[in-house]
């Protein structure tokens, strides 16, 4: 049974069930070079019907993690619909109305709730005729049957990507979703138990802590929807005792009714601008970014803890975009409430589409009496592969042999070692892309994690990253408690959560470790789930005694990570990095430049 999962906002991705098992999955973004491209994912979609060899015809079911659609979401192929195109130009004026009233009921707070029932039942009418309309172009351009593609909630779709995915998806599961908004819901809190759920809690998106956080970045100067983890990355810089001392005044903003499990805000998140220009005008950018993000942490846990009194469930699971904060993952983690902890990878929008088509899967295989079996996600390397013959193809097309040295290796895990041992950064492409936000080692640029003017170098070379972002480290699984604190054992193989380190972390680490607070955002790198990957690291410790390496994402600055040889070389040629490992050549920049025999 295959189930493809669609999703074409911030972004755009989609996903390939097949009896319950993701098979493939890309975001469009790194076929089109848009990064967090909003659109129909038409390469992506291609890419991962062409990787299980088959046609859409062959398709169970497909699945949108929406019921109603923003026109800001329409794909372009809807747009060509008349009717579409009408809504739209009524959203624009519609849109700029929403934004003059909600100055007006942040001064009147006593009209916000006329503007909460003509925005949501405007909002059900025009996204319930998009829904439609895409759902009926999804079907046109796939060639299938209409009913064959299925809508499902928003945070039911964040949640159910979590609890599938988990090691505890045939065990009760208390599961939390927060982000800014879809469905015209902010949050839930629900229980799942196999193929059973229950939502006992939805937060209304006027009450959205992910709008919250997201208004912050642009008041900042930041994008939003990007650069919520430059906020992140930046509030421990701000000094401690100014943090506490703003956070006192301003934390009544945010109440949490601990029976009810509501959270309530002093005003219309989608006002937080003007809460910004009319209290936080005056106040530095670094302690906004540090207050905020107590906030977050203060206030997240603190509904969490009550979720957990409430259910008597102290399994968690989390998913939606505000989880992709790592700082507040690390707090939850924390909490003594909580026995294990699971974070969906990549848990923005691009992995609700996992949940959708586990939903869809279920309720199949129950109208068809037929056994349910999803197993939880162990690596997440689900995109593109390209062999040692791609690469020779481009290296001949190109004639790359008279402008870099280029040798092929039997083992080039240990050359690339070797070449990190000595101080130098390497850019590396192989096997199969992975999903999400997060380079696990098979489109990376590495380092020595001790080597701390690594940072700058990285930075100035590729990066073009504010001075104040960290980077990551990829650590052996058995090394694990030597460089970080992680008592109850979490999962950590998807750079989803913060660590407090070791004196050993602090000191071999400093490159990959966020210099104020002296965290790590670690992958937890398993044999079983990279074994090439693994072998690096290996050779790198046989070397140094070092069991880990740094790691980020292997891009130029505002573009995707790197999809293949092509984008690979690209980046390449326009950093400053001298050495580059695409498969089992290892390619290398240099001043007097030896042909080779391509």
């Amino acid at each position: 049974m295959y189930i493809l999962g669609i999703y074409y906002g911030h972004n755009a991705t989609a996903v390939l069930l097949r009896n319950g098992e993701v098979i493939a999955s890309a975001s469009e973004e790194r076929f089109n070079g848009k990064k967090n491209f909003v659109g129909f994912p038409k390469k992506a979609i291609d890419f991962v019907l062409s990787s299980a060899k088959i046609h859409p015809s062959e398709l169970e079911l497909v699945t949108i993690p929406l019921k109603y659609s923003s026109p800001a979401h329409t794909f372009s192929a809807t747009k060509k619909n008349i009717y579409v195109q009408l809504l739209i130009v009524f959203y624009i004026p519609a849109f700029l109305i929403r934004k003059l009233w909600g100055i007006l009921t942040f001064y009147v707070p006593v009209l916000d709730p006329i503007g909460r029932i003509c925005n949501r039942s405007i909002g059900y009418l025009i996204g319930s005729v998009i829904n439609k309309k895409e759902r009926n172009t999804i079907a046109a351009y796939l060639g299938i049957q209409k009913e064959k593609v299925k809508s499902y909630d928003h945070h039911l779709s964040h949640a159910a990507s979590g609890y599938y995915s988990s090691p505890f998806n045939r065990k009760k599961a208390l599961v939390i979703t927060l982000d800014g908004e879809g469905d015209f819901s902010s949050g839930s809190i629900n229980i799942f138990e196999k193929d059973f759920w229950k939502v006992i809690f939805k937060l209304p998106r006027e009450s959205s802590l992910g709008n919250l956080y997201t208004y912050l970045t642009i008041y900042l100067g930041m994008m939003s929807g990007e650069h919520e983890y430059k906020v992140m990355g930046l509030a421990p810089y701000a000094k401690k005792e100014d943090v506490e001392k703003l956070y006192k005044k301003i934390k009544n903003i945010v109440r949490i009714n601990p029976q009810t499990l509501q959270i309530y805000t002093t005003f219309n998140t989608m006002n937080t601008e003007q809460f910004l220009k009319a209290k936080m005008q005056k106040v530095r950018f670094d302690l906004l970014a540090g207050v905020f993000q107590k906030l977050m942490e203060e206030k997240i846990t603190e509904w969490v803890k009550y979720a957990i009194k409430k259910t008597g469930i102290h399994t968690v699971v989390l998913g939606g975009g505000v989880f992709m904060n790592v700082k507040v993952n690390q707090k939850i983690a924390e909490l003594s409430e909580v026995n294990k902890l699971f974070v969906i990878p990549s848990c923005g929008d691009e992995s609700s589409i996992l949940g959708s088509s586990y939903l869809a899967y279920i309720e199949s295989c129950k109208d068809k009496n037929k056994k349910i079996n999803i197993p939880p996600i162990s690596n997440i390397y689900w995109g593109q592969k390209y062999t040692n013959g791609d690469i020779e193809k481009i290296i001949k097309q190109k004639k790359l042999g008279n402008k870099y040295s280029i040798i092929k290796l039997g083992n080039i895990e240990k050359k690339v070692a070797e070449i990190l041992a000595k101080g130098n950064i390497v850019a590396r492409m192989t096997g199969r892309m992975e999903f999400g936000a997060r380079a696990l080692g098979n489109r990376s640029i590495l380092a020595d994690p001790r080597n701390s003017r690594i940072v700058k170098i990285i930075n100035e070379q590729v990066k073009n990253r504010d001075f104040w972002m960290p980077f990551a480290p990829s650590i052996l699984y058995e090394k694990r408690h030597e460089y970080i604190k992680n008592p109850k054992n979490h999962i950590a193989y998807y750079m989803m959560m913060t660590f407090n380190t070791t004196p050993k972390g602090r000191e071999e680490l400093v490159a990959a470790m966020h210099p104020y607070d002296l965290t790590v955002r670690p992958q937890l790198v398993k044999k079983a789930h990279n074994p090439q990957y693994y072998k690096l690291i290996k050779e790198f410790e046989k070397i140094t005694g070092v069991g880990a390496v740094l790691n980020t994402s292997f891009n130029l600055h505002g573009m995707p990570i790197v999809l293949g040889p092509k984008e690979a070389f690209y980046a390449f040629e326009k950093s400053g990095i001298m050495y580059m490992a695409l498969e089992n050549y290892l390619i290398e920049k240099r001043s007097r430049l030896q042909k080779r025999n391509f």
